[in-house]
């Protein structure tokens, strides 16, 4: 699979851009600030409808336009696919995504598009505290299957209204009924998502510990530490156990919960631990062994996405390879380099690469074609 068009109407700095592109890989280069990380972002919003920068669409709309477009035409296995998302930012947000010129829901494009987004940011990933790891499970679940992305939004807002209720029931003891409500809430979305994610552990331990052997000499182990302490009801469990561990500990410890005026279990408090040796990575492991092991993990998202969309997703290196040493490099490559479409941004043309690469200059809004780049 792989993108072989791509179009740009009012996007962050680009006015207008058509832009061929070729299988295998293609670096775009040049100075900071010169619209190359721009080109990777309108990809994955393509795949997701989502900005890998900015929380609001309007943000990636060029200076004083009200609208702005993305479209690319995605050629798979013998056919074409056209994607097109249109995007009013002014006098209100809307929102058209159509595929072939039929209407389609955000879910839709990752079908036609699977898409994995490397940043310079991914590489901190495992020393940083356990909410960016959280982040990387829930946003690849999330992708795999809508509705986890739904439970897992119906369980975030009954956690932020039951910490309110915490708070308040400090000085009125009435909330408590409400309390118990969310309570209900919580554990039955919380469960689910708890659920979802340990199911999942067993294919990201299995691509996790082979990416890490490969890149690193030897192999990674991957746990799911949870708050509820779901570790003790053994490998295979149910929800409706998820539900008994979960309830019991909000209850357990209610009057802490009360006293601090937070929620003290649930998922919003669980963690992904890779251990070397049996020592976490994140406190004991060199700041290489850490990058791979962050590596390790968006190459198991890569191959996760493949296992159920039946397409080798589009990788978006942005800046990546030039935090890694020549030999992780290499290897991160190799790895990527196995029928995926690869789109790199480096400030260096010079970047290690591979002689079959497609370059083109970036700079102030235009991409022009350097050396062995293809003629838009």
């Amino acid at each position: 699979m792989n993108i072989s068009f791509l179009l740009l109407k009012d996007f962050r700095n680009y006015r207008h851009l058509e832009l061929r592109l070729e299988p295998g890989v293609t670096l775009f280069f040049g100075r900071n600030a010169a619209g190359k990380t721009n080109l990777l972002e309108a990809c994955y919003y393509l795949s997701s409808l989502t900005s890998v920068r900015a929380e609001r669409d309007h943000d990636l709309c060029r200076w004083g336009a009200q609208e702005f477009s993305v479209g690319c035409r995605v050629d798979h296995v013998g056919a074409s696919k056209t994607i097109k998302i249109q995007v009013a930012v002014e006098p209100s947000l809307r929102r058209k995504i159509t595929v072939e010129d039929v209407p389609v829901r955000k879910s839709d494009l990752i079908r036609v598009l699977p898409a994995v987004y490397f940043s310079p940011d991914d590489l901190y990933m495992i020393k940083r505290s356990s909410a960016s790891r959280r982040k990387f499970l829930d946003s690849l679940l999330g992708r795999l299957d809508p509705e986890y992305a739904r439970r897992l939004s119906r369980y975030q807002d009954a956690l932020t209204r039951r910490n309110n209720v915490l708070k308040k029931i400090r000085s009125d003891p009435s909330w408590r009924k409400t309390l118990e409500s969310l309570d209900g809430i919580l554990v039955e979305s919380g469960s689910v998502v708890i659920a979802r994610r340990l199911s999942a552990m067993d294919d990201l331990r299995k691509e996790v510990s082979g990416t890490y052997a490969f890149i690193a000499g030897r192999p990674c182990d991957v746990t799911y530490s949870s708050s509820i302490g779901v570790e003790a009801l053994g490998d295979r469990v149910e929800v409706a156990a998820i539900s008994r561990q979960f309830h019991e500990r909000l209850l357990a410890s209610r009057e802490e919960e009360t006293a601090r005026g937070i929620t003290l279990s649930g998922p919003h408090r669980d963690d992904i631990v890779l251990t070397l040796d049996g020592k976490e990575v994140r406190y004991f492991g060199s700041q290489g062994e850490q990058r791979s092991a962050a590596l390790a993990l968006k190459i198991a998202e890569s191959k996760m996405l493949e296992a159920v969309f039946g397409r080798k997703p589009l990788l978006l290196l942005d800046d990546v390879l030039s935090e890694l040493d020549k030999e992780r490099r290499t290897k991160v490559l190799s790895l990527c380099d196995l029928g995926h479409q690869i789109l790199i941004t480096s400030t260096d043309p010079k970047e290690d690469l591979s002689s079959r690469v497609s370059e083109f200059r970036v700079q102030g809004g235009t991409v022009e074609p350097y050396g062995g780049g293809v003629q838009p």
